[in-house]
């Protein structure tokens, strides 16, 4: 999957940035579920995968949070 380097135009700034935010935390998920997917990596290296897994989970859950989805309800009902 190709990594899309585009600017997210939202119209609003708080949202810009959350949604960069948001695009580059996936992102950097993605390159780390893919770490872990290698068949040449030991045993050790898995756990550090699967920790540095953890973190981007709970930080995108953190990111994820009411706080966003509010913003992101509210240019849904204005479009």
């Amino acid at each position: 999957m190709p990594v899309i380097d585009q600017e997210i135009q939202c119209q609003t700034s708080t949202l810009d940035t959350l949604m960069i935010g948001l695009r580059n935390d996936c992102q950097n998920t993605v390159i780390l579920i893919n770490q872990l997917l290698s068949s040449e990596l030991t045993e050790h290296q898995k756990g550090d995968v699967l920790a540095e897994i953890l973190v981007a989970a709970i930080h995108l859950q953190s990111h994820c949070d009411e706080d966003l989805q509010n913003i992101i309800f509210e240019k849904l009902e204005n479009l």
